[in-house]
This record gives C-alpha cells, sequence and structure tokens, in this order.
C-alpha cells in the first residue's frame, strides 16, 4: 500500500513510518515546514504541508491508497484554547475530505481516551468501568473536545460512502520501552487519577495503526488501544475503592496481576487483531 501518514515526524508518525517500510508499504510523510529533516528513511516521499490548508493535503495524498491522520497539537495547553481547537478540528477535517475526493477508503485516525473527558477535566466522569467505546463524553477542555469531534467527523464521512473504512484509536500516553514505563511511574503525572493511570505501548500503537486501514470492516468505528495493566504502584482494586467508589463496575477489574487497566480493548482485537501488551514484564507480583 501507498500510504500517507500525517504528523509524521512525531513520536507515533515515526514509529508508524518505520513499521509501513518494514511491512513493505510505501509512505507520504506530511507534516509542517521543516518538521521532516529529521526523518531519515530514504524510502519515504517527504511533503511539507499545512494541514489547516485544504488544497495541499488534497494534492499531497493523491495517489495514495490509505491515510493515517496523526497530526495534532497533543494538550490544550500547547498553544490558546481556540488554535488548539480549531488546528485539530481543520486538519483532520480536511485529512478526511482530502482522503474521500481523492477515492481512499482506508483512513485511521489517532484520538484520544480524552475524546471523553479525563486528564484535563476538573472532575472527570466515568459511568462504568471497564470503559467501553458507547461511554458518554463529558469532555472540558479544547483538546479533548476537538477529539471528540474528529470521530464525530469521521462517523460522517462513514455515512457518505458506506464503502469506507475509518478508524478512530484513542490512545493513552505513548510509552516506547520499559524503561521508559519505569520512568513514567517513578514521575507519574498529576493527572493520572483523571485519565485512569492509563498507557499505550508505542509499538502497539503503530501496529494499531496499520492494521486500522488493512481491516475489512466498513464504517467508521471508534476503538480503545491501550496497555492491560496500569501504571500505578498501587492495585486497581485500591485504585477503585479510593477514587472511585461509586463508578458500577460491569467486569471483573485487576486481573490475574491485580494491577488490569480500566480501559476495555475487546474491540481492537476483534476487529483489528491487536491485543495490546504490557511494557511490564515484571507483571509486578508483588
Amino acid at each position: 500500500m501507498r500510504i500517507a501518514v500525517t504528523g509524521a515526524s512525531g513520536l507515533l508518525g515515526t514509529a508508524v513510518t518505520a513499521a509501513a517500510i518494514d511491512g513493505g508499504h510505501s509512505v507520504v510523510a506530511l507534516d509542517r515546514p521543516g518538521a521532516l529533516g529529521s526523518l531519515a528513511v530514504d524510502a519515504v516521499r517527504r511533503v511539507d504541508v499545512d494541514l489547516t490548508d485544504y488544497l495541499t493535503v488534497k494534492d499531497a495524498v493523491q495517489g495514495c491508497d490509505a491515510v493515517i491522520h496523526l497530526a495534532a497539537l497533543v494538550s490544550p495547553l500547547m498553544a490558546p484554547e481556540p488554535v488548539v481547537h480549531h488546528n485539530n478540528v481543520m486538519a483532520s477535517y480536511n485529512a478526511l475530505l482530502a482522503a474521500a475526493e481523492n477515492g481512499i477508503r482506508k483512513v485511521c485516525l489517532a484520538s484520544s481516551v480524552n475524546a471523553i473527558g479525563g486528564a484535563y477535566s476538573e472532575h472527570p466522569r466515568y459511568d462504568w468501568f471497564p470503559v467501553t467505546e458507547g461511554h458518554p463524553s463529558y469532555s472540558q477542555d479544547p483538546y479533548s473536545l476537538s477529539k471528540w469531534v474528529g470521530e464525530m467527523q469521521a462517523a460522517d464521512f462513514a455515512r457518505r460512502d458506506p464503502s469506507a473504512t475509518i478508524a478512530s484509536l484513542r490512545f493513552h500516553a505513548l510509552l516506547r520501552d520499559e524503561a521508559h514505563l519505569a520512568e513514567w511511574k517513578n514521575d507519574l503525572p498529576r493527572t493520572a487519577p483523571k485519565d485512569l493511570w492509563g498507557y499505550t505501548a508505542l509499538g502497539d500503537a503503530a501496529s494499531a495503526c496499520l492494521a486500522a486501514v488493512q481491516a475489512d470492516f466498513v464504517g467508521s468505528e471508534v476503538i480503545y488501544v491501550v496497555a492491560p495493566t496500569t501504571t500505578a504502584l498501587q492495585p486497581t482494586a485500591e485504585l477503585l475503592c479510593e477514587h472511585y467508589p461509586d463508578v458500577p463496575v460491569r467486569t471483573e477489574l485487576g486481573g490475574r496481576s491485580g494491577f488490569g487497566g480500566f480501559f476495555d480493548c475487546a474491540k481492537a482485537q476483534r476487529l483489528l487483531g491487536l491485543t495490546a501488551r504490557t511494557l511490564d514484564h515484571a507483571e509486578r507480583a508483588h
């Protein structure tokens, strides 16, 4: 496949690009002017593009078989509120429209667990655990809102073309390896209780993106891709009692290790054939 990857110079973009090349695909790497200089892969065609400029995006993805849209401002703190919202919403819309008008029916969008609210909410609300894709959104910030809007855009474009396959993948904090996980645990963000102590292994995120544009389902699907264990040092049962004692638990949390995560990723296995991994090979048996 010839795959257009937006945000190709970012952490996930470089991982997806490398995985695509390793899998025998060709890549058109799209990113803001000057960002692609560090992407030293000879098999990649680099295109400087402003993703809020639709016509340049449409031209850049012409001739591709799939689009993996990763580019975004990844926090509400990266820029003034209108800039975060408008950049992300315009970029995702342009990627979807450019794909549609070029006859590209395989699209993957990087969404976030924060699409329903979480890390950036003053008081995050969860209606049940484990969290599934059908959970309502209670977002309270421009970044989380932009991710939820991107998912709604994906559903809109799938209704326009019933033969399209569009996956919105809800990732958590992307961690590279066990050392990165250990570093994360030792300096756990204050927001960890708000977004449920989760993370996504970078390799899983890259694999999920490629699986999404090769999947055989049609329509728009939101899919959690989160590691099956938490980053917390406390067992999951203790976290639940301390922070969310009133939230109904639909299926048992904790797993064999006692540190099982709060997100249900069964859909990723069913639609993408992906079983998310834990980077913590010790499985914290203590």
